[in-house]
């Protein structure tokens, strides 16, 4: 539609555009690949498991103990695991930062 819905001065564009070697060059090669990234559901029982509603109490048991903080930071870190690709699409809304198919290079 060519609607801009974030836009930012030329003299910003070029530093956005002016970090793609460092980028290439220092962040692309210490990423991991997509398959050995973990998964918030990676860490609990399969639905479909015919037992899964007692291993869901169990894993409630255990977690009975955990102090708060440690609740906290675990619901962050799914939060954040999850919407990890709602914030690739905000930032592909960004002028020097389109990556449509989430596969340039």
């Amino acid at each position: 539609n060519g609607q801009v819905l974030h836009s930012i001065t030329p003299e910003r564009l070029e530093i956005v555009k002016s970090m793609s070697g460092f980028v290439e060059e220092s962040v692309l090669p210490i990423l991991k690949p997509v398959e050995k990234c973990w998964q918030p559901n990676d860490f609990l029982p399969p639905p479909e498991d015919p037992d899964f509603l007692d291993m869901v109490r169990d894993l409630r048991e255990r977690a009975a103990n955990l102090p708060d903080d440690y609740l906290v930071v675990f619901a962050g870190d799914m939060i954040t695991e999850e919407a990890l690709p709602t914030y690739m699409t905000m930032l592909n809304t960004l002028d020097g930062c389109r990556d449509e198919t989430g596969a340039s290079k």
